[in-house]
């Protein structure tokens, strides 16, 4: 009896904790409401009723288990399956505002004499795919027509585009999932006074952003601060340089939590502006470093930076491939002056290696510099600095790569040796080492899996591949069908919930969810 009763209070707990970030989720839909009511938009009912559903969802598993969740800690289990809960359930239910706005829009725009702008979400798997996209800030879109072309709110065709209210939510998907939902719900509702700490590492089991403050939810508050000033900053900046209020704000939220998705079909390209490209440069940089290290700055110690291997390290690659990348543009001999090639080398860098996904100019078009384009590729597999808003790889798992593959070449001639591994003039721990060599293994498994996968269902390798490796490491944008220019409404049905998992399974770095389907993972 005891056993079942701890079973149903644990239960309970997850639940609980499900249901306050439906909450927040709805909250998060607000403003898109209110700016859809100001606009009078023919998104207003979808955006309305998917609030109303989402916070009723929300009240529905939260007051019931309120009580037990109080009652009972969060362990290692727990945390674990509150986060792919919580992941899972705030793609599916963030989904919400695409699909009803479809379906509930004056005119209605899935029928098929009609098939307006906004069409594309009629089926609510294109509908889940861009709210994963954007939970998960992949940046991926599957929008074929309704983004705004040089006019704002108008397509490249001269048609209404889609309206503010969706659009808004686009970016605030991506502004909430670049921090994490479940950071997001530690800071904001520290429903229980112990056992947050579970929630943080298993949001971000790689390695993660150091404790800040005595308490988890205290720590959650300081990124997310950190967080808000910076997009903040921002935000001034793109509006200093003639950016729409509107488009700013969303490209600042898309921006800081290294997202990539725009108002503009063009992506930030659409703007035909050099300040635009070079601002959301720095910040896109900015956003791939490490969140503790620009709390440290902040507090004065600028140092921290230098004195990270893994800044250094992420900055050194940085420079070498926007170097090599200029080089080979100005090398192709297109007319390219070398500030524009510096400038168009910089963003795209910055771009794919922060795993943001913006593009400035439509690089499959670079076939008069395949080097360039083999380097884009490369760079898909990189990743931002550990504790960024950035998904892929992470630079600091490549350094420990690395250096284990020194370690082993020494050990073939020093068999007998004793030669731990150390980065940043610490130890680095065995079951640190076993943990990165794992993913490394893992992560090229499911490469390899889900590119054999997409070929199979009809993509061409060049998109089988690079779709996969963007899923994965959440880029985006990838080269073929599914290019930066392009949409992944090329995808199947199937395709498409197979690149959602994967976007999930990279966002979590694969062994949150992986670890749900390991039989000792249930073993008391």
């Amino acid at each position: 009896m005891r056993r079942r009763t701890s079973w149903l209070m644990r239960l309970g707990l997850m639940l609980n904790l499900v249901g306050g970030l439906m909450i927040l989720l709805a909250g998060a839909m607000l403003p898109s409401v209110a700016l859809s009511a100001y606009d009078e938009g023919p998104d207003l009912a979808g955006l309305a009723w998917a609030t109303g559903l989402s916070a009723g969802i929300g009240l529905f598993l939260f007051l019931p288990t309120y009580r037990w969740a109080r009652r009972t800690p969060i362990g290692h289990r727990e945390g674990f399956l509150i986060v792919g809960l919580g992941w899972l359930a705030a793609g599916l239910v963030g989904a919400l505002p695409y699909w009803l706005y479809a379906h509930m829009a004056p005119g209605g725009l899935c029928l098929p004499e009609v098939m307006a702008v906004g069409s594309d979400f009629c089926n609510y798997t294109a509908a889940a795919f861009e709210s994963v996209s954007g939970i998960t800030t992949t940046g991926a879109s599957n929008i074929t027509d309704g983004l705004w072309g040089d006019t704002p709110g108008k397509t490249p065709d001269g048609r209404p585009g889609l309206p503010r209210g969706i659009l808004l939510w686009r970016a605030m998907t991506h502004y909430l999932g670049g921090m994490g939902m479940i950071v997001l719900g530690v800071a904001i509702l520290p429903l229980l006074g112990v056992g947050g700490m579970q929630l943080l590492k298993a949001e971000l089991p790689g390695p993660a952003p150091d404790k800040l403050a005595p308490r988890v939810g205290e720590t959650a508050a300081i990124l997310w601060k950190v967080y808000l000033l910076f997009s903040a900053i921002l935000f001034v900046l793109l509006s200093a340089g003639g950016m729409d209020a509107f488009e700013a704000v969303c490209h600042a939220m898309s921006t800081m939590a290294t997202g990539g998705f725009s108002t503009r079909a063009f992506s930030v390209g659409g703007f035909g502006s050099a300040y635009f490209e070079w601002v959301i440069t720095a910040f896109m940089w900015i956003g791939g470093m490490s969140f503790t290290l620009h709390f440290l700055a902040l507090r004065g110690r600028i140092s921290s930076y230098w004195r990270d291997p893994e800044w250094r390290a992420y900055c050194g690659i940085c420079l070498v491939a926007i170097s090599f990348l200029a080089w080979s543009l100005l090398s192709a001999d297109q007319g390219f002056g070398v500030g524009e090639a510096v400038r168009m080398a910089a963003f795209q860098t910055l771009a794919i290696i922060t795993t943001s996904g913006f593009a400035s100019v439509d690089y499959e078009q670079w076939t008069y510099a395949p080097t360039a384009l083999l380097l884009i590729t490369l760079l898909k597999f990189v990743g931002g600095c550990a504790g960024s808003t950035s998904g892929g790889f992470k630079v600091v798992r490549h350094m420990l790569v690395a250096k284990m593959w020194v370690r082993e070449l020494f050990f073939l001639s020093h068999p007998r040796a004793l030669r731990p591994l150390r980065l940043g003039g610490r130890v680095v721990p065995p079951a640190v080492v076993r943990s990165v060599a794992g993913f490394f293994g893992v992560y090229v498994a499911l490469l390899v899996t889900a590119t054999v996968f997409f070929s199979l269902d009809g993509q061409n390798v060049q998109t089988a591949f690079t779709a996969a490796a963007a899923s994965l490491g959440n880029v985006g944008p990838g080269l073929g069908d599914v290019g930066p220019y392009d949409s992944y409404a090329v995808l199947s049905t199937h395709s498409k919930w197979v690149s959602m998992f994967l976007m999930v399974l990279g966002r979590l770095e694969i062994y949150t969810l992986l670890v749900l389907v390991s039989p000792t993972f249930w073993r008391r």
